[in-house]
């Protein structure tokens, strides 16, 4: 009858180990020494050895963890995000800022995220015309907050959010519950798409569940209020300091399109 685990262990102990002279004030015992065949002796406390293999292990295991939720997050943030291409290598390092206008609207855009690292809850909204960095400086300000904090970032287009919902309607809860979670999330271009009562389910059910959203768009908050209604209005400009301080609605100072400046 072939042996038991537990007996193949203690054959082997009584093999190849021997009990050591050297004493382990941690654990209150002896040290022992092992040697197998064609190998040189070790002497070992058996507890110590096993704590730090279960040390290791849990290194190497927290690791495997950290390397997934990284290609995690990348992921959604340049693959499942739905953006044009030519923003997914836009950061604050490559934006142009020429003019003083555009100066100020980069400095702006970056100080709004400091009470984001402060803890703090507020959505952003950053109004300006088509082509005058809006974009830009949104997916830069969700890459900052990604790469900083390790937590999962989407840049989504509201026209290109609907097209993908329409394409498979089953699809919809799923979108949104994924959008909501985000811990960093855009909405870009808000007022692009064809304003209806199911676009305007969308956005509410998207808005509703966050506390903390960068918007972009080319209306200003009355027209806004006039597209959207009060229910959307409101979670758009929630704690944004709208009609008080203003302090997290931005107007871009830049009004040419960057495109035709250059």
């Amino acid at each position: 009858m072939p042996m038991s685990l537990e007996q193949t262990a203690k054959q082997m102990r009584k093999q190849y180990m021997t009990v050591s002279d050297k004493y382990c004030d941690k654990h209150q015992r002896h040290y022992v020494t092992i040697q197998f065949p064609n190998s040189e002796p070790y002497t070992v406390c058996e507890l110590c050895h096993r704590e730090e293999q279960e040390r290791l292990n849990a290194t190497k295991a927290q690791e495997q963890y950290e390397r997934e939720q990284e290609q995690k997050r990348l992921y959604f943030l340049k693959d499942f995000s739905l953006l044009d291409d030519d923003l997914k290598n836009a950061s604050f390092d490559n934006y142009k800022a020429v003019t003083s206008e555009q100066k100020e609207d980069l400095k702006n855009v970056r100080n709004q995220l400091k009470g984001y690292l402060d803890g703090q809850d507020y959505n952003i909204v950053l109004i300006g015309d088509t082509g005058v960095g809006k974009s830009h400086l949104a997916y830069s300000a969700l890459k900052a907050l990604s790469d900083y904090t390790k937590k999962m970032g989407l840049f989504i287009n509201v026209v290109d959010l609907l097209a993908k919902i329409k394409e498979d309607f089953s699809l919809e809860a799923e979108y949104i519950r994924r959008i909501s979670e985000a811990e960093w999330l855009v909405l870009d271009d808000l007022g692009t798409e064809k304003v209806t009562e199911w676009s305007n389910g969308i956005l509410y059910s998207i808005l509703n569940k966050r506390t903390k959203t960068i918007i972009t768009t080319n209306l200003s908050p009355r027209d806004i209020m006039g597209t959207y209604g009060k229910r959307v209005y409101s979670r758009i400009f929630k704690k944004t300091g709208l009609g008080t301080t203003n302090e997290h609605v931005y107007q871009f100072k830049t009004q040419q399109d960057k495109r035709m400046m250059l």
